[in-house]
């Protein structure tokens, strides 16, 4: 009879972590199917989506809002001290300038970098323009919030070009050049006018856009995203969760 209710009891709980093992499997299949995959490599994460993966939740809106009007918070401070820097670059090599750019374009990528959903750089990118023209600067809408949009499109083209799949360093400086483009090119469209885009002073303001915007405006971004997952805060994104498995 011992030897009964032993056998009993055994086959009572080698079924249990059997079912609860079958439970389990099903929501880690659910949730596959919902979020889809992520593969880890040297090179950054490379993500297959489920059909709707394109879907904004309420907090995505929210960071992405905060990401924006802290952006616009930069801008607009950025806005007062600028003139002088900006004089003394001019005056050593005119259209160096540009370098300084990088200060105004990285919203939409760190927006990008997080939330990790198309349209979250334009979204950010707006909002923050919408801040800064609101607090009052010298550029007025077409410098403040029309460039703002123009800077959100092309941050959104240096991710589209992989299809919103791979999250890295190097995609995000990508992003970040592609931004600088986009707001190279208005910018001489409409604070320098008057001055040629395909001569010395366009292209030398193109090129130090760009190396601002990669630098400051998408490597800089993705070490402060990494900062920032690192301390838990963004344990509701999957681009926080990643960052912390691979810490």
């Amino acid at each position: 009879m011992s030897a009964s209710n032993n056998n009993h009891r055994s086959d009572g709980q080698s079924s249990v972590p059997s079912s609860v093992s079958s439970v389990s499997s099903s929501v880690n299949g659910a949730e596959g199917s919902a979020t889809g995959s992520v593969a880890q490599g040297r090179g950054g994460s490379v993500v297959t989506r489920s059909r709707h993966w394109y879907r904004w939740r309420p907090v995505d809106i929210t960071v992405a809002s905060v990401i924006g009007v802290a952006s616009g918070l930069v801008f607009w401070a950025f806005d007062l001290i600028v003139t002088a820097p900006t004089a003394v670059l001019k005056g050593f090599v005119p259209g160096l300038e540009g370098a300084l750019n990088g200060f105004w374009y990285f919203g939409g990528v760190l927006a990008l970098i997080i939330v990790r959903k198309p349209g979250a750089g334009l979204y950010a990118e707006t909002v923050g323009a919408l801040l800064e023209l609101a607090l009052g600067n010298q550029w007025g809408a077409a410098g403040s919030l029309v460039a703002g949009i123009v800077q959100g499109v092309f941050a959104e083209i240096g991710f589209l070009i992989v299809a919103y799949k791979l999250w890295n360093v190097w995609t995000a400086t990508l992003s970040g050049v592609t931004t600088a483009i986009g707001g190279a090119a208005w910018s001489l469209v409409t604070a320098y006018a008057g001055m040629s885009s395909m001569g010395y002073f366009g292209v030398m303001y193109i090129v130090a856009s760009c190396v601002s915007g990669a630098i400051v405006s998408g490597a800089l971004m993705w070490f402060l995203y990494l900062g920032i997952a690192r301390t838990g805060a963004l344990s509701r994104f999957e681009s926080g969760r990643i960052a912390t498995a691979r810490a």
